[in-house]
């Protein structure tokens, strides 16, 4: 598995254990231990994002940072191997 592959399946992991905490919160919005978790998967995933973005190119079209160039269309998309 080559590095930007590890890196995607890390972000996928830590998004989805967001979304679950996040479920989990829709029906008990008082827990904090639940917050706590999400905000972690959160914050994680998106620090993963960024760090994804930096060495490979953007996740998603709304990533594009360049002021010069349209790199969504000159790079590997995400999902593509």
């Amino acid at each position: 598995m080559t590095e930007r592959e590890k890196l995607m399946k890390q972000i996928r992991e830590y998004s989805f254990a967001a979304l679950e905490w996040n479920l989990y919160l829709d029906t008990h919005p008082n827990s904090k231990m639940a917050l706590g978790y999400f905000r972690d998967m959160s914050r994680k995933a998106t620090e993963l994002k960024k760090l994804y973005a930096e060495k490979f190119g953007p996740i998603t079209a709304s990533d594009v940072n360049s002021d010069t160039e349209w790199t969504w269309v000159t790079q590997p998309w995400p999902w593509s191997n």
